[in-house]
């Protein structure tokens, strides 16, 4: 049935080529439209901030049934019109792992934009491996998309990146530690720990005048967070940061934290999932009146699903909460591992008089994992050689392939590369000639998207 529904895609894509259908690639629209939010002055420390999911919430993507799939930690901008900007980890396809994609939600969730893929590694850089758990702010007329990656094949050192473009679903431009481009590709926060741990990654940012704070994962064996604090008016923000330590403690089989500041009642709010993947799972809830230094306030359990994971609080563009504002929480779920649903909820804000700590007092709900039924018309969101990285003597095959927003693939044909040292290789007739000794990145174009992969010639 897989290699069917291949077939069956590919055909779709050519006759898109010829004239006959919609390849469905999401516009670029500019979002992030709320004015930069005024000084506030912290709030009241002697009440608590509460959390409370409205109702049981709805999905947002579910895994197809052949393929399965996920969207995790999700990271989402509110705009005037009430939509989302939403950007979240995807499965990738091949030698990608995971990478960032983009849509727009409308209605509450119950509408989106067609996917795109936003952001991916750069093959033979430091964030090679995978690009996922985005946190995304817009200043200064760049949508900034923090992520995890590494070069560690095992999946552990990772480290803290950064990106920016002027549209939300890219092209990205990455800090290279004097600048932004795509070569060399240099960590915005540099894991400096014990190698066979998870990493640095996880980052999330919130906007404060002119001072730009950046939460992010330092996970040993269990994850805390720490936070720095960058200057905002410089173009090079990320040559600017000053780390201020560890600002939440370790958690109970918990993961990342996503920060967002309240500006009705001027305090920050962190939330994250704690227990994960268990029955008993659940949000927790910590505030800060500086940024730095957090204190238990509350949690989220009642109407949320069991076996919750990666979660994410909506905002402005700026990372602020602004009276008035409709507030979402989003997270993964499910204990099939990489086969995860994503839920949504309205959720409510309010002070309380003491913290809600007794997450033993509530409960969750179970919720089945439901797998939809795969769409035979094709999303193509991603282009990318069959391999990220070619080691050529004489010549090789060259095969270019396409991805659909359901991680199908299929080779296409017809594909233009450039950006290459014509004095190391040649690309002609789908194959890679080695000319000369040495190395090149290839970028790839083929009807709007773009990709690269890594060329060593001996």
């Amino acid at each position: 049935m897989y290699l069917f529904y291949r077939i069956m895609k590919t055909i779709l894509v050519y006759l898109t080529i010829l004239g006959i259908g919609n390849f469905g690639f999401a516009p670029m629209r500019g979002g992030g439209d709320f004015e930069p939010s005024a000084p506030v002055e912290p709030g009241d420390q002697n009440k608590y901030l509460q959390i409370e999911a409205e109702d049981a919430g709805l999905d947002t993507f579910n895994p197809t049934e052949l393929g399965g799939g996920y969207r995790y930690g999700p990271s989402m901008i509110l705009n005037r019109d009430g939509s989302l900007d939403l950007w979240s980890a995807a499965n990738g396809p091949g030698d990608i792992v995971d990478l960032v994609t983009y849509c727009r939600l409308f209605n509450e969730g119950t509408k989106r934009t067609k996917e795109v893929v936003a952001l991916s590694p750069t093959p033979e850089t430091e964030d090679a491996r995978w690009a996922c758990d985005p946190g995304v702010i817009k200043f200064g007329g760049y949508y900034y998309i923090g992520y995890t990656s590494t070069m560690d094949v095992r999946g552990t050192d990772n480290s803290v990146y950064v990106a920016r473009s002027k549209n939300p679903d890219g092209p990205f431009e990455k800090w290279t530690g004097s600048g932004w481009g795509t070569d060399p590709v240099v960590p915005l926060v540099k894991y400096t720990d014990d190698p066979n741990g998870f990493g640095s990654g996880e980052p999330s940012f919130v906007l404060m005048g002119d001072r730009l704070f950046i939460y992010y994962s330092w996970n040993v064996e269990n994850a805390t967070t720490r936070v720095a604090i960058a200057d905002a008016t410089d173009e090079n923000w990320p040559a600017t940061l000053q780390h201020q330590g560890e600002c939440l403690p370790a958690k109970i089989s918990g993961d990342s934290a996503d920060v967002k500041y309240v500006d009705e009642y001027g305090r920050f709010v962190a939330v994250f999932t704690e227990k994960r993947f268990s029955d008993d799972s659940y949000v927790a809830v910590w505030e800060s009146f500086d940024g730095i230094h957090f204190r238990q306030s509350g949690f989220v359990k009642a109407n949320t699903a069991r076996k919750l994971h990666n979660c994410g609080l909506s905002g402005r563009a700026d990372g602020h909460i602004g009276k008035g504002d409709p507030v979402y929480l989003s997270y993964a779920y499910g204990s099939d591992w990489g086969n995860w649903p994503t839920r949504f909820h309205r959720v409510t804000l309010s002070l309380a008089d003491a913290p809600k700590l007794d997450d033993g007092a509530e409960q969750n709900i179970e919720i089945p994992v439901i797998r939809r039924r795969n769409h035979m018309i094709p999303e193509v969101t991603l282009i990318k050689a069959e391999n990220q990285v070619y080691h050529v003597q004489d010549s090789e095959k060259l095969q270019v392939m396409a991805m659909d927003s359901e991680g199908f693939t299929f080779p296409v044909f017809g594909a233009r590369f450039d950006g290459y040292d014509k004095s190391v290789i040649r690309i002609s007739g789908g194959k890679i000639r080695a000319v000369g000794r040495g190395s090149t990145r290839v970028t790839i174009h083929w009807h709007g998207l773009e990709g690269s992969f890594f060329v060593y010639a001996e």
